[in-house]
């Protein structure tokens, strides 16, 4: 999320869902080709969003209106909607998985800390990483031999 607001610091149009007008917040980038940053969506997305998801646009001339519940409002190209959860690990319906790219910027304390053992092993001793890299994928051999092997004998 701090990345979206540093990265459009001029033109972020910031709409929280507990707000009641992050319609019109919305509405208003979708005119003026801002980016909008959602924040706190839970795991159902307002249905008033759906066309705009869709990317539902209709083409007029030269430009493009899209459908905002019962308004239609003119489209600007260069509107961009980021929407941010504070759920560790939402469940989104496919419907939505389907309309929008979904990041997941969750790091673990445990992967963080092998990817910096990794890279100190990497500096002082690269003959040790090596190493584990083989017997990493000697262990990923081995089971793989052992599941060939049971479904031959089965």
């Amino acid at each position: 999320m701090n990345w979206i607001k540093q990265t459009y610091k001029d033109g972020l149009i910031i709409a929280d869902t507990k707000d009641p007008k992050h319609v019109n917040k919305i509405v208003h980038g979708i005119r003026g080709g801002y980016q909008v940053l959602l924040q706190d969506v839970g795991e159902v997305l307002d249905p008033i969003l759906d066309n705009v998801l869709n990317k539902s646009l209709i083409k007029t001339g030269k430009s493009y209106s899209v459908k905002v519940g019962d308004d239609e409002v003119d489209y600007d190209l260069k509107f961009k909607l980021y929407i941010t959860t504070r759920m560790p690990n939402p469940h989104y319906t496919p419907e939505v998985s389907t309309k929008v790219a979904i990041v997941n910027f969750t790091v673990k304390e445990s992967g963080l800390e092998d990817q910096c053992v990794g890279i100190i092993v990497i500096n002082e001793q690269a003959n040790l990483e090596n190493q584990k890299n083989e017997v990493i994928q000697n262990i990923a051999q081995g089971k793989q031999d052992i599941k060939d092997l049971e479904d031959k004998i089965l």
